[in-house]
């Protein structure tokens, strides 16, 4: 009877052990699920990092070429406004050009 009385008392140790036992292991293999995604993520991030660098190049290169198409424009804006004081200009033309600026 003392061995049985002594059984059940080590026995709610026992069964918090093997929980206890399997909460760590659980923990463990999700903190090393945790770690993996956030390696992942940051290798995505470098890759996103590295698209940004070449937006930011492509769209440099966008607004040289605005630019210089825009200088282009008013340029031709001031051959047209010269033209039309002259009369050259077609007698209907009335279009303005320039104030590209603004």
């Amino acid at each position: 009877m003392k061995d049985m009385n002594k059984m059940l008392t080590f026995l709610p140790l026992v069964i918090l052990a093997i929980g206890l036992i399997g909460w760590t292991l659980t923990l463990r293999a999700d903190v090393t699920s945790t770690t993996d995604k956030i390696e992942v993520l940051q290798e995505e991030m470098e890759d996103i990092h590295d698209r940004l660098e070449a937006l930011e190049g492509t769209i440099s290169l966008i607004e040289n070429e605005q630019r210089s198409i825009m200088a282009d424009h008013s340029g031709f804006a001031d051959v047209l406004a010269e033209l039309g004081k002259a009369g050259l200009l077609p007698a209907g033309e009335r279009r303005e050009y320039g104030n590209y600026g603004k």
